[in-house]
């Protein structure tokens, strides 16, 4: 199980199991990880899996919020990382395999007898999905401008507001609602699906005041493929 451990002035408080979604973090009592301290904002910071993913974000907070001794407004938590909030530290393990590493168990774990019998011909070359995407934006702050999506996580929108991120995952790009009272649209369709929806190519995105258009960049294997 994911978890935290909770130390102030390097004594060990206890741990939380992260067994939600979303989990807040601040000094009011009603908080999923309650930290009561002067230091703490009421409303510090919010804790969101994604996927398999974990991403701590500022909420505004007086003090701020540092990961591993950095200021961070949003960031993505990686196991073993120190999460500091005012007089308290909270140290993060994750036991979770990224989608990589389980593709590799499936293959290692294939029986030697399979193996053996299988007829020795190329398996046919699935098509691999694109490493880099382009937003072309027509409403919104950055009107005009394209943008170059490649990170595994692109967010839009603002904090506080109606905030929407692409993920890049081994199977393609997808859009993921991540914060706001209105959900992201794509192609004028709602999105409410916790687990995303993968964009095609030439899909419009609406988050917020934000409008853009998203096209795909082939990496140069898959173009080698293709002729």
């Amino acid at each position: 199980m994911d978890k935290v451990v909770v130390y102030r002035d390097g004594e060990e408080l206890g741990e939380v199991e992260l067994t939600a979604k979303r989990m807040t973090l601040g000094r009011d009592p009603a908080s999923d990880i309650p930290l009561n301290d002067l230091s703490v904002s009421r409303s510090h910071a919010r804790l969101t899996k994604v996927f398999n993913d974990y991403f701590i974000e500022d909420l505004n907070s007086t003090n701020g919020t540092f990961l591993n001794d950095r200021a961070v407004t949003k960031h993505m938590v990686r196991d073993r990382d120190c999460l500091r909030i005012g007089s308290f530290e909270l140290r993060f393990v994750l036991q979770q395999q990224g989608d990589d590493e389980l593709d590799r168990t499936v293959v290692l774990q294939r029986p030697a007898a399979v193996a053996r019998t299988a007829p020795a011909r190329p398996a046919p070359a699935a098509p691999l999905a694109p490493k880099t995407a382009h937003l072309r934006f027509f409403r919104g702050p950055m009107k005009g401008m394209m943008e170059r999506v490649e990170r595994s996580l692109y967010t839009i929108g603002r904090p506080g507001s109606e905030v929407a991120a692409i993920a890049r995952r081994p199977q393609g790009f997808f859009l993921l609602h991540i914060g706001g009272d209105r959900y992201p649209r794509i192609n004028n369709k709602e999105i409410t699906t916790t687990r995303g929806v993968q964009l095609n190519e030439g899909d419009v995105i609406e988050v917020g005041e934000n409008l853009a258009e998203i096209s795909f960049v082939q990496s140069s294997q898959n173009q080698s493929r293709a002729s």
